[in-house]
């Protein structure tokens, strides 16, 4: 019996003792355990202090104390004790109402006693609390607190005490009387209910302990029944009963009543919602509510096609695997008890396997090929790819890199090539499952050289804006050609005043006041070709204030200083010369400086290290040359000789010569490393060689 136990004892007062084991909670009142009462003779305290009829322990009454907010939360109960007696105090106790849940309710402060420890009192629930202590007053005062101090004006906090005995310790030593009319009613498979006549004690039986087949199973305190669950059915059981009091004393063993168990001859109920989700091409899962039973349902057995598959326990589902893919099955379950019986059988659920996964790749194409190869197309054709459920595109490489998707046509067509370039070509099948054929035979292709000789179309737009007094901004629209514009040369008064690579828009600067210009633009290519001259765009630039123009009137007076002052000329400036063909200083001699600056308004020819630019390749370069005499971009010497040279536009263009020809070297330079490698790989195989040789020739001189 396990009980929660605090022990505490008692003296006995002043000399007096008495030999009696009667119960010192003597008093005819609500928390006696032989002489209750609807009263609370003997109990006083600070709260409020009733007799209970509705939540009694034992019997009809209990004592119950209510705090009241004038710091009256005390329960208290007095009796004549002998000094240096141990005395045992059992009181059953629990919680009531509580307004205050900051602390709870505890036996506490008692008077008169050696060896008492605060106990709190816990929940709701009746718990016997004892103790085993030594009186060291006459008339120790047992106290009992609903709430703690810091709650003591709290009104609310209730306390509910029960079947109080104070014994000295040792005194009782009677045992009850034995249990001799134990039986056992309303016997089922699984339960039985046993009672019997409350047994006699000399103080008070506090309790009574129920065995079966020899093994205790419960305490019924001062109950005299008890109800037995948890039995097999169709099982024999021997029951007995003991009788105990406060004191420890135990009764002989009662009578033995023998109870049969009915045998369980009810089946479980029928599953009727077997269900299946998840169902793939080789796998459902199958799940069920759960069957009822008198006693429990101990397993579900799963039929498929009406054949066993599985035992699932009391789980309610089950995972099916190993099915075949595109396949109906039908599906059962039943249910099970202990004792063998079993369910009708469940619905039927019938399950349709899914088609298995596309996972086998398209044949791999063995023939892709070219024809009608032209400068900068192709035509790629290929056999159909098999597959086992059908080919739905072809995907069509250049170099490795995806260039089209053709879906199920077996050709396509190449565009955007360069001519005297080579380029390897593959495809892929691939099927509606996303798998992908091995890669295809590779086709190489070679376009054809073909030499440049279509120049670029004349800019027919060019414009005018922003025009100032010393500036103007010019615009055009990209000129178009076989190849690629390379560049747009401006030209003012027809003289050359920059080149701006691809860009479309020159910022002419250095204009003079109130003065007009025509403005021609020539679009060129990679190849030299130019194009027709570009409409005229006349400027006029904006009048402006400014210094003026003293030079032509005072040029040849002996009375101007021209050593110590600048010389500005509003108009054009000629030496040794009257005739400047439209420049601003034309000089009839030679010129000698220190050093000249000059400001292309151009694209300087960096542009030729940009990835995206198109480097003639040497074998054109070679046709080109055989053809016109020049280098591509280079004016002939008839040119020269007939317009002269911008030294401007002519070092940009000698740059991008000598850039062009370091690009050449590099290239070069990688083929030759490439080449050394290939040779001193040709030397290892050699050497190699010549060492098999030589020991091919000692073995056949040996033998």
């Amino acid at each position: 019996m396990i009980k929660k136990l605090l022990c505490v004892s008692f003296l006995l007062g002043l000399g007096m003792y008495t030999a009696t084991s009667q119960n010192l909670h003597s008093e005819a009142n609500a928390a006696s355990v032989e002489n209750e009462a609807d009263a609370t003779t003997g109990w006083t305290g600070l709260g409020v202090v009733t007799s209970d009829n509705t939540e009694a322990q034992t019997g009809n009454f209990a004592v119950r104390v209510t705090s009241t907010a004038n710091n009256g939360r005390t329960l208290e109960y007095s009796f004549a004790a002998t000094i240096g007696t141990d005395y045992t105090i059992s009181i059953w106790a629990k919680q009531g109402p509580m307004v205050s849940t900051t602390g709870n309710p505890a036996f506490a402060n008692w008077v008169g006693f050696q060896g008492f420890t605060t106990t709190t009192i816990l929940g709701t629930d009746w718990v016997e609390y004892t103790w085993n202590v030594t009186a060291t007053s006459t008339s120790p005062i047992i106290r009992i607190y609903t709430s703690p101090f810091s709650q003591r004006f709290v009104a609310g906090n209730t306390v509910i005490v029960d079947s109080v005995s104070i014994t000295a310790d040792g005194s009782d030593t009677e045992a009850p009387s034995a249990v001799s009319d134990l039986s056992s009613s309303n016997i089922t498979e699984t339960s039985t209910d046993l009672s019997w006549s409350a047994s006699t004690d000399n103080v008070g039986v506090t309790n009574y302990e129920i065995f079966q087949d020899g093994v205790s199973i419960g305490n019924s305190g001062v109950n005299t029944n008890f109800n037995v669950t948890g039995l097999t059915p169709n099982t024999s059981y021997d029951f007995t009963v003991f009788a105990e009091d406060a004191a420890g004393n135990t009764s002989t063993v009662s009578n033995t009543e023998t109870v049969n168990t009915l045998a369980d001859s009810q089946a479980p109920s029928a599953i009727v919602d077997l269900s299946s989700a998840n169902t793939t091409d080789t796998t459902t899962d199958l799940s069920w509510s759960a069957s009822t039973d008198n006693i429990a349902v101990t397993n579900y057995e799963v039929f498929q096609d009406g054949v066993s598959i599985a035992n699932t326990g009391t789980t309610t589902n089950f995972n099916v695997t190993g099915l075949t893919a595109e396949t109906s099955y039908d599906f059962t379950v039943f249910a099970e008890d202990a004792a063998g019986n079993t369910s009708l059988v469940s619905n039927t659920e019938t399950v349709v396997t899914t088609a298995a996964p596309d996972t086998e790749a398209p044949t791999a194409i063995t023939d892709l090929a070219s024809a009608n190869t032209t400068a900068t197309t192709t035509d790629l054709s290929w056999s159909a790819s098999t597959d086992n459920v059908g080919v739905t595109n072809y995907e069509v490489f250049q170099d490795g890199v995806s260039i089209a998707n053709t879906g199920t046509t077996t050709a396509f067509n190449v565009t955007g090539l360069s001519p005297s370039t080579s380029y390897d070509f593959t495809v892929f099948a691939e099927d509606a499952a996303g798998n992908t054929s091995a890669v295809s035979n590779t086709e190489t292709v070679n376009t054809p050289f073909v030499p440049d000789n279509e120049a670029p179309s004349a800019v027919t737009d060019l414009a005018a804006s922003n025009t100032t007094s010393t500036t103007t901004t010019l615009n055009w629209s990209a000129s178009t050609d076989n190849i690629g514009v390379t560049n747009y040369e401006v030209f003012q008064d027809g003289v050359s005043i920059g080149n701006t690579g691809v860009n479309t828009t020159l910022n002419v600067t250095g204009l003079t006041p109130n003065t007009s210009y025509d403005f021609t633009v020539f679009a060129e290519d990679a190849a030299g070709n130019t194009s027709t001259v570009s409409n005229t765009e006349t400027v006029l630039t904006n009048a402006g204030g400014g210094v003026t123009d003293y030079t032509s009137e005072n040029s040849n007076l002996t009375t101007v200083d021209w050593t110590a002052r600048d010389l500005f000329a509003d108009r054009n400036v000629g030496i040794g010369t009257t005739n400047t063909q439209g420049y601003r200083l034309a000089v009839a001699g030679n010129v000698i400086a220190e050093g000249v600056k000059v400001e292309l308004q151009g694209n300087w020819p960096d542009f030729v290290f940009l990835k995206e630019y198109d480097l003639m390749q040497l074998a054109e370069v070679r046709e080109y040359i055989k053809q016109n005499g020049h280098l591509p971009n280079i004016p002939s010497a008839e040119k020269v000789a007939q317009d002269g040279i911008d030294l401007g536009t002519m070092n940009a263009k000698l740059l991008q010569k000598i850039e062009e020809l370091t690009l050449y070297l590099l290239e070069q330079e990688e083929k030759i490393e490439a080449l050394k490698k290939e040779n001193d790989t040709i030397k290892g195989i050699l050497s190699r060689l010549e060492q098999l040789e030589s020991q091919i020739g000692t073995e056949t001189t040996k033998n």
